[in-house]
């Protein structure tokens, strides 16, 4: 069903990825859907135009600059209309698994401007529109590491907890103007890029399947598929909500083993 046609979504972190994955759901779902990213994904954009029969905008914008988010969601607006839904998908990982006390300050204060930072500068950018036509929805993404925490990965667990904060104030400041702000905090996410360091054996698939309650982890249509009913006029009562999409894997209170070896996790 084409609930969204006649909105438009913006998607950042949209050229590969569960990014991707997102800004395809959007467009099946009717919206014209524009794609962030630092190169401007083209392909992905005309790939996604030609299945769904939707206009769509590929955009390079670091969203840790102000003046690169702004003048891209000037872009969108003049291009394709007023923005209806924002995702903020874009994200980095942590550099290295180490104890906090021996990374560079460097590298927290860079993953809080592109997680959080990035993700306020895009809502800045399109509240004001939203507001106006009384309808926005915006969604966050964090991750389950962002709910549980995980040992040697504190820069990466900070930023993530911290799209809380952000999604409640911005859900608290907007409801009022037809605006809901939501965020959904994945678990493990059969990604290519993680599918790649499994081939290689860098990465255990069953080490973390095994704290999840369904003992597996999530494709990406099943992450897209929560945030594009977030996305739609229904989902209008639900705001200031961080859904955690990951399997039961943060309900488990008994992790054994699955923080142990931490070098499955290395970037």
């Amino acid at each position: 069903m084409r609930t969204l046609a006649g909105r438009v979504a913006v998607v950042t972190g949209a050229g590969r990825g569960i990014g991707r994955t997102i800004a395809e759901d959007l467009a099946a779902r009717g919206a014209d859907v524009a794609l962030f990213d630092l190169k401007a994904p083209f392909e992905a954009a005309a790939d996604i135009a030609a299945a769904h029969g939707v206009r769509t905008l590929a955009v390079a914008a670091d969203v840790s600059d102000e003046a690169a988010v702004n003048a891209g969601c000037a872009r969108v607006a003049a291009e394709l209309g007023s923005i209806g839904v924002l995702v903020n998908n874009a994200g980095i990982m942590q550099r290295e698994s180490a104890d906090h006390h021996t990374l560079p300050a460097s590298d927290l204060h860079r993953m809080l401007a592109v997680h959080v930072g990035g993700a306020a500068a895009m809502c800045a950018a399109v509240l004001p529109g939203m507001r106006a036509q009384r309808f926005g929805r915006i969604v966050n993404l964090s991750s389950v590491i962002g709910l549980v925490g995980l040992q040697r990965r504190t820069a990466y667990s900070t930023a993530k907890a911290a799209i809380a904060g952000l999604t409640r104030g911005l859900a608290l400041e907007n409801g009022r103007h037809g605006v809901t702000v939501n965020a959904v905090a994945p678990g493990y996410v059969l990604t290519e890029v993680l599918r790649e360091k499994m081939r290689l054996g860098t990465l255990d698939y069953a080490l973390f399947a095994e704290r999840s309650a369904v003992g597996r982890w999530a494709t990406p249509e099943e992450i897209a598929r929560v945030i594009g009913f977030l996305a739609e006029p229904a989902s209008g009562f639900i705001t200031a909500a961080v859904w955690a999409v990951d399997g039961g894997y943060a309900a488990n209170g008994n992790p054994g083993e699955a923080l142990g070896p931490l070098q499955a996790l290395e970037a």
